[in-house]
C-alpha cells in the first residue's frame, strides 16, 4: 500500500516517548510508531462500537425476547456441558 506524507504536531513528551521507542529499536521509525498507535486506536474504536451496538440490542429487547434469550442460554449451556464433558 502506498503511503502519504503528512505533518503532525505532537506534545513534546509524547514525541520523546516516540523517539525513545525508535532509539531502543522498539520501532523502525517515528512513522511506524504513529501508524501502530492509530491502528490500535482504530481497533479500540471498533470494539467500542460493537459494545454499544450489543448493549443497544439487548436494551431494545421485549420481555418475551429476554425470556427466549435466557432459555437459549440455558439450552446451549447444557449442550456445551454434554459436548465437552463439563
Amino acid at each position: 500500500m502506498s503511503k502519504l506524507k503528512v505533518t503532525l504536531s505532537l506534545d513534546q513528551e509524547l514525541l520523546g516517548t516516540v523517539d525513545t521507542a525508535v532509539k531502543r529499536e522498539l520501532a523502525d521509525s517515528r512513522s511506524a510508531v504513529v501508524e501502530e498507535a492509530i491502528r490500535l486506536w482504530q481497533v479500540e474504536q471498533k470494539r467500542q462500537w460493537v459494545e454499544r451496538e450489543t448493549e443497544a440490542y439487548y436494551r431494545a429487547q421485549s420481555a418475551a425476547e429476554r425470556r427466549e434469550d435466557r432459555a437459549w442460554t440455558k439450552l446451549s449451556g447444557r449442550a456445551a456441558k454434554r459436548l465437552w464433558g463439563g
